[in-house]
């Protein structure tokens, strides 16, 4: 074939040498983005104490429930949210403090099932050791978590077998960390507390909330025009927030957070339980379908001051949610 002059001949690329040199390129590619990826990470891994811990319970598989609690079919144990108490001059002072949330918490490992019942923070028990009637939540005040646990094992004849206590400083932070938190808000809030340094400002609707906001979601009760909420509404707001959180946790990215999150909250986390058996406890309760958890409020009657347990309707309550296997009941049925 003849050329014009001063033109220059194509000669056509061999097609292996096209497909070497797109391979070459994607294979640069992946091992650019593996260092770039590899140097975060051993960053994170050599920089962070707890994200050693973490990976090597993880390696040791101590995240899983059958290594955290060996030779436990099941396990019962409370988590408690607690407000800080001040003095004259509205500054924090160090104290156990009331618990604002209470919920005590039943995971059957067996049968793969969770049940969580509220505990209003109002509600009338006898606090061993001490006369007269008083609300659950001075528990915790007069003895911390202990006697928190002493007073639910006289009043419902359950004893948790551990215990988390989480301040509310931390859990605003952990909000923060986690990027936010998305819910449905029922209805305009407004309450502002100085002496509590607590500020609710939240319009209705479904919306994203940093920490401070979700902290005022779930501890709104009362609105600056007087309005009050019941204790079980402010319930009902708590739980669909667990499971606002519950389905936050499902996303991996999480897991890379949760070192951060881990050291940051630390301080304003007190758990009967190491941070590889909480690990394990997220990890299983993350792997059960929403039909598995069940949410309740012990059954009670609100008043001026206290509310009052319906004794006959919690006793029930109790033994579905803690006492009995999933399957009891159906065979009990059967059987009549």
């Amino acid at each position: 074939m003849q050329h014009r002059v001063g033109q220059v001949a194509r000669r056509p690329i061999p097609r292996r040498r096209t497909t070497r040199w797109i391979w070459r390129i994607c294979f640069g590619m992946l091992m650019l983005a593996a260092l770039v990826a590899g140097t975060g990470v051993g960053y994170v891994y050599f920089g962070s104490p707890t994200f050693r811990q973490v990976v090597h319970d993880y390696r040791r598989g101590m995240w899983n429930v059958d290594k955290a609690f060996p030779n436990q079919d099941e396990l019962t144990f409370m988590v408690l949210g607690r407000d800080v108490d001040r003095d004259r001059q509205a500054r924090v002072v160090k104290t156990n403090g009331r618990t604002d949330t209470i919920l005590l918490v039943r995971i059957d490992f067996r049968e793969r099932t969770a049940n969580i019942l509220s505990i209003p923070r109002d509600t009338k028990v006898r606090i061993p050791g001490y006369r007269g009637q008083h609300k659950i939540n001075a528990a915790h005040a007069f003895g911390g978590p202990e006697l928190t646990a002493d007073t639910i094992e006289r009043f419902l004849n359950i004893r948790p077998e551990e215990y988390v206590v989480v301040n509310y400083e931390s859990f605003g932070k952990a909000i923060d960390m986690l990027g936010g938190l998305e819910v449905t808000v029922d209805k305009q809030m407004d309450y502002d507390d100085n002496w509590g340094d607590l500020h609710i400002h939240l319009r209705p609707g479904k919306q994203l909330l940093d920490g401070r906001e979700a902290l005022g979601f779930v501890r709104f009760r009362k609105s600056n025009d007087g309005n009050s909420d019941s204790d079980h509404e402010r319930i009902a707001r708590q739980q669909q927030f667990l499971m606002a959180l519950r389905d936050k946790t499902m996303s991996s990215s999480t897991f890379l957070k949760l070192p951060d999150i881990i050291e940051t909250v630390r301080g304003g986390v007190n758990s009967s339980m190491s941070d590889a058996q909480m690990m394990a406890l997220v990890r299983f309760i993350r792997s059960l379908p929403a039909e598995s958890i069940r949410t309740a409020t012990l059954p009670g009657t609100e008043g001026r001051v206290y509310v009052t347990a319906d004794e006959d309707a919690a006793r029930e309550l109790i033994d579905e949610m803690f006492l009995e296997r999933p399957g009891d009941r159906s065979r009990n049925r059967d059987r009549t």
